[in-house]
């Protein structure tokens, strides 16, 4: 029974802790946004299959009476006409809606990155901070100890005096630290349980296996191809398909028909014959609208040209930005913890021994934790600036 007790304690235990791979494949099956455009999806692909449908006949029938000379009898008229679209007119109206389409599917596709991108950089927040976590307090613990050291004396000089206003008055920063920094920690963690639908006590990130950037080269070139660049081109076919509906619109859809007439009135007579109608397009040929599509096309283009501007400057500020995060976790190896944890424990022991006043073992700590933060932290901000930079080319985040 114990064995049973302890195996469900320790799976419990484990289930409290996820990877980073894990929330990221519980966002892309939970998240409604991904959802949401799956279903937008199979709205444009009816919309798709709707405009390839023919429209439906128009089916007439009249009677009345009919009067010839003394007699009367009955009349009556069968009409079945099928709208028949103008040559062209339904290819382009079914061009129009592929190329929605597919735009409806670039738009899932880059909303589905966006959503998994942003897990992944709160992944590598929230793991920072539960890091981080244990250094304050750790480092409250030792304050808190000095602390009660100094009290302890009951004949305190001057110099130990000031020396303990300074520990509380640390101590009270670090308070007022901690309530910020947990705040934060509790905020994004809800976020990320939220997005992935998923409890958890812990997420673990592999801080020792970084991912890397491609070459700049690399980026410039598939930006070409990229999940952006493709909705920009969709959007131009659109406006110029728009141009070539605009033409086809003022030219009418042929109503090819068929008419049944019988007159009951002695002898009966019978009558069928086909019709043909149309619009003559005279006074409306579409000359407006075609001109109003054409400028829509011209603004589109002007537009985008502005945009794909933007885009390929942000690129060049997104990898000048990777490059400087690169460097800063290059400053701040994570092998130097340890080393740099030593020194405070070495400054402890020197206050402790009277060989350091509070001031100097309060910049000290300073600068320890301060190195210790940006260990993690720099890190966080190089995770992010290459989540940023590979989202501008429509790659996933590499964990």
């Amino acid at each position: 029974m114990t064995i049973f007790f302890l195996l469900f304690l320790s799976s419990f235990l484990f289930a409290q802790k996820v990877t980073v791979q894990e929330i990221i494949k519980s966002t892309r099956a939970y998240s409604p946004k991904i959802q949401a455009q799956g279903f937008q999806i199979l709205a444009s692909q009816a919309s798709l299959k709707q405009a390839r449908v023919f429209s439906n006949p128009i089916f007439t029938y009249q009677a009345g009476t009919l009067k010839s000379g003394s007699q009367t009898g009955s009349v009556s008229d069968l009409t079945l006409n099928q709208p028949i679209p103008w040559p062209g007119k339904r290819k382009v109206r079914v061009e129009t809606q592929e190329f929605l389409q597919k735009m409806v599917e670039l738009s899932k596709s880059q909303i589905e990155l966006e959503v998994l991108h942003r897990s992944f950089v709160l992944s590598s927040e929230l793991a920072a901070l539960q890091e981080l976590e244990s250094h304050y307090l750790e480092r409250k613990r030792r304050f808190s100890l000095i602390e009660q050291s100094l009290k302890s004396r009951p004949q305190a000089s001057p110099k130990q005096k000031v020396d303990r206003d300074l520990i509380e008055s640390q101590i009270n920063l670090l308070e007022k630290g901690m309530i910020d920094f947990l705040s934060r920690k509790e905020a994004i963690k809800w976020e990320l349980q939220i997005l992935s639908n998923t409890n958890f006590e812990e997420i673990i990130f592999p801080w020792e296996n970084l991912p890397k950037a491609f070459p700049k080269n690399h980026y410039l070139q598939s930006f070409a191809d990229g999940l952006l660049e493709k909705r920009l081109r969709l959007q131009e076919k659109v406006a110029h398909n728009k141009i070539e509906e605009a033409r086809l619109e003022a030219r009418p859809d042929i109503l090819l028909g068929v008419n049944y007439r019988q007159e009951n009135v002695a002898p009966t007579n019978q009558f069928f014959h086909g019709q043909i109608s149309l619009v003559i397009p005279i006074v409306d040929f579409g000359q407006y609208t075609v001109q109003e599509a054409r400028a829509e096309e011209m603004r589109v283009k002007a537009f985008h040209h502005a945009e794909r501007d933007n885009l390929k400057a942000l690129l060049h500020h997104q990898y000048a930005l990777y490059e400087s995060r690169k460097k800063s976790i290059e400053v701040f190896p994570l092998k130097d913890l340890k080393r740099i944890e030593t020194k405070f424990y070495d400054a402890e022991d020197f206050f402790k021994k009277g060989f350091i006043d509070a001031l100097t073992f309060l910049q000290i700590d300073s600068q320890v934790h301060e190195n210790i933060d940006q260990i993690y932290l720099s890190r966080v901000e190089y995770v992010s600036a290459l989540s940023e930079l590979n989202l501008l080319i429509g790659l996933g985040p590499e964990i």
